[in-house]
């Protein structure tokens, strides 16, 4: 196997100057704060990571969410016209821009970490 860079992520993102601070405002600004609630944006963030939610506790906004987190990290095909009416009807454009954004980062990071050998969330 090969070897894989020692350390936790953000060890290893702070090994690039920038890395880190830049990963620091985006977290803060994007994936914790910002205009969407961050349980919703979280329940996405475990979606992804493998965590299955029980739809049936799930309110309208919650499963459109977690459909759309779907179709940006699966298979865009998912995000059909029906969807973006559910997601138009539930969310205002900014709202729609922070979730679709949050959702592709946190992927990405989810697979970075993945790759390192470490779980998918801190």
């Amino acid at each position: 196997m090969t070897a894989r860079l020692p350390g936790t992520a953000d060890e290893i993102r702070a090994r690039v100057a920038g890395v880190l601070e830049s990963y620091v405002e985006a977290r803060d600004t994007v994936l914790r704060r910002g205009i969407v609630d961050a349980q919703l944006k979280d329940l996405c963030f475990r979606h992804l990571a493998g965590e299955s939610a029980d739809l049936t506790r799930c309110s309208q906004r919650e499963r459109a969410a977690l459909e759309w987190a779907d179709a940006i990290a699966y298979d865009s095909a998912l995000a059909t016209d029906e969807l973006w009416s559910r997601l138009h009807d539930l969310f205002s454009e900014p709202e729609l821009v922070e979730l679709g954004c949050a959702v592709g980062f946190e992927l990405g990071y989810q697979h970075w970490r993945r790759s390192l050998g470490l779980t998918a969330r801190d």
